[in-house]
Protein backbone atom coordinates (compact mmCIF):
# COMPACT_ATOMS: atom_id res chain seq x y z
CA UNK A 1 0.00 0.00 0.00
CA UNK A 2 2.85 2.37 0.86
CA UNK A 3 4.46 1.70 -2.48
CA UNK A 4 1.27 2.62 -4.31
CA UNK A 5 0.91 5.85 -2.34
CA UNK A 6 4.61 6.63 -2.84
CA UNK A 7 4.39 5.89 -6.57
CA UNK A 8 1.26 8.01 -6.89
CA UNK A 9 2.84 10.89 -4.99
CA UNK A 10 6.01 10.65 -7.08
CA UNK A 11 3.91 10.69 -10.26
CA UNK A 12 2.03 13.80 -9.08
CA UNK A 13 5.27 15.59 -8.16
CA UNK A 14 6.81 14.69 -11.52
CA UNK A 15 3.70 15.79 -13.39
CA UNK A 16 3.57 19.08 -11.46
CA UNK A 17 7.26 19.72 -12.15
CA UNK A 18 7.02 19.11 -15.88
CA UNK A 19 3.77 21.03 -16.33
CA UNK A 20 5.23 24.00 -14.43
CA UNK A 21 8.45 23.95 -16.44
CA UNK A 22 7.05 23.05 -19.82
CA UNK A 23 8.50 24.86 -22.77
CA UNK A 24 5.70 26.84 -24.27
CA UNK A 25 6.09 27.89 -27.86
CA UNK A 26 6.73 31.58 -28.24
CA UNK A 27 3.75 33.27 -29.75
CA UNK A 28 4.61 35.82 -32.38
CA UNK A 29 2.76 37.11 -35.34
CA UNK A 30 4.61 37.96 -38.47
CA UNK A 31 1.96 40.54 -39.25
CA UNK A 32 2.28 42.55 -36.04
CA UNK A 33 5.79 43.84 -36.40
CA UNK A 34 6.91 47.24 -37.59
CA UNK A 35 8.83 46.03 -40.64
CA UNK A 36 6.00 43.90 -41.94
CA UNK A 37 3.44 46.67 -41.48
CA UNK A 38 5.66 49.18 -43.25
CA UNK A 39 6.17 46.94 -46.26
CA UNK A 40 2.48 45.97 -46.41
CA UNK A 41 1.54 49.62 -46.52
CA UNK A 42 4.12 50.53 -49.17
CA UNK A 43 2.99 47.64 -51.36
CA UNK A 44 -0.62 48.83 -51.03
CA UNK A 45 0.25 52.17 -52.63
CA UNK A 46 -0.33 52.10 -56.38
CA UNK A 47 2.89 52.22 -58.41
CA UNK A 48 1.53 55.25 -60.30
CA UNK A 49 1.37 57.16 -56.99
CA UNK A 50 5.15 57.19 -56.68
CA UNK A 51 7.72 59.51 -58.15
CA UNK A 52 10.01 58.03 -60.80
CA UNK A 53 12.79 57.80 -58.18
CA UNK A 54 10.82 54.99 -56.49
CA UNK A 55 11.82 52.65 -59.32
CA UNK A 56 15.46 52.79 -58.27
CA UNK A 57 14.79 53.17 -54.53
CA UNK A 58 12.02 50.62 -54.05
CA UNK A 59 14.03 47.47 -53.41
CA UNK A 60 16.43 49.24 -51.06
CA UNK A 61 13.57 50.84 -49.15
CA UNK A 62 11.63 47.57 -48.87
CA UNK A 63 14.71 45.66 -47.73
CA UNK A 64 15.57 48.21 -45.07
CA UNK A 65 11.96 48.67 -43.93
CA UNK A 66 11.43 44.92 -43.55
CA UNK A 67 14.16 44.88 -40.88
CA UNK A 68 12.73 47.74 -38.81
CA UNK A 69 12.11 46.80 -35.18
CA UNK A 70 12.10 50.11 -33.30
CA UNK A 71 10.37 53.48 -33.30
CA UNK A 72 13.21 55.58 -34.76
CA UNK A 73 13.67 53.09 -37.60
CA UNK A 74 9.96 53.04 -38.30
CA UNK A 75 9.72 56.84 -38.25
CA UNK A 76 12.69 57.15 -40.59
CA UNK A 77 11.13 54.66 -43.02
CA UNK A 78 7.82 56.52 -42.95
CA UNK A 79 9.57 59.80 -43.71
CA UNK A 80 11.54 58.24 -46.53
CA UNK A 81 8.44 56.60 -48.01
CA UNK A 82 6.54 59.89 -47.92
CA UNK A 83 9.35 61.46 -49.91
CA UNK A 84 8.81 58.97 -52.73
CA UNK A 85 5.10 59.73 -53.12
CA UNK A 86 3.92 62.20 -55.75
CA UNK A 87 2.73 65.47 -54.18
CA UNK A 88 -0.57 65.18 -56.05
CA UNK A 89 -1.42 61.96 -54.21
CA UNK A 90 -1.77 63.74 -50.87
CA UNK A 91 -5.03 65.25 -49.70
CA UNK A 92 -5.36 69.00 -49.81
CA UNK A 93 -3.82 70.55 -46.70
CA UNK A 94 -1.61 67.56 -45.85
CA UNK A 95 1.87 68.78 -45.02
CA UNK A 96 4.53 66.23 -45.98
CA UNK A 97 7.35 68.38 -44.62
CA UNK A 98 5.65 68.51 -41.23
CA UNK A 99 5.36 64.71 -41.22
CA UNK A 100 9.05 64.37 -42.08
CA UNK A 101 10.03 66.81 -39.33
CA UNK A 102 7.94 64.90 -36.80
CA UNK A 103 9.60 61.66 -37.89
CA UNK A 104 12.95 63.11 -36.86
CA UNK A 105 11.74 63.54 -33.29
CA UNK A 106 9.80 60.28 -32.85
CA UNK A 107 11.04 58.37 -29.82
CA UNK A 108 8.30 55.91 -28.96
CA UNK A 109 6.39 53.33 -30.95
CA UNK A 110 3.25 55.39 -30.27
CA UNK A 111 4.94 58.31 -32.04
CA UNK A 112 5.91 56.11 -34.99
CA UNK A 113 2.51 54.43 -35.35
CA UNK A 114 0.89 57.86 -35.14
CA UNK A 115 3.05 58.98 -38.07
CA UNK A 116 2.08 55.88 -40.01
CA UNK A 117 -1.61 56.59 -39.44
CA UNK A 118 -1.08 60.22 -40.38
CA UNK A 119 0.60 59.25 -43.66
CA UNK A 120 -2.10 56.72 -44.49
CA UNK A 121 -4.82 59.24 -43.69
CA UNK A 122 -3.09 61.94 -45.72
CA UNK A 123 -3.18 59.98 -48.96
CA UNK A 124 -6.02 60.33 -51.43
CA UNK A 125 -8.05 57.13 -51.87
CA UNK A 126 -6.91 56.87 -55.49
CA UNK A 127 -3.30 56.55 -54.30
CA UNK A 128 -4.07 53.17 -52.81
CA UNK A 129 -4.64 49.81 -54.48
CA UNK A 130 -8.21 48.61 -54.91
CA UNK A 131 -7.81 45.90 -52.27
CA UNK A 132 -6.50 48.28 -49.58
CA UNK A 133 -10.00 48.91 -48.22
CA UNK A 134 -10.36 45.22 -47.38
CA UNK A 135 -6.90 45.03 -45.80
CA UNK A 136 -6.91 48.36 -43.97
CA UNK A 137 -8.86 47.27 -40.86
CA UNK A 138 -6.55 44.32 -40.19
CA UNK A 139 -3.49 46.47 -40.84
CA UNK A 140 -4.76 49.12 -38.41
CA UNK A 141 -5.45 46.47 -35.77
CA UNK A 142 -1.93 45.09 -36.13
CA UNK A 143 -0.50 48.62 -36.03
CA UNK A 144 -2.31 49.19 -32.72
CA UNK A 145 -0.51 46.15 -31.26
CA UNK A 146 2.94 47.66 -31.74
CA UNK A 147 4.44 48.84 -28.48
Amino acid sequence: MRRIIFAGTLALITLAYFSGNAQLPSVTTNHANAGSLLTQFAKAIKPASFLSSWASGKSGWLGKAAKVVDAPGMASSISSLAGFIKPGMFKSGFNVQELMAAAGTAKSMADATGLMKKLEGGLKPEAMSSDWGAKKTGWESALALLK
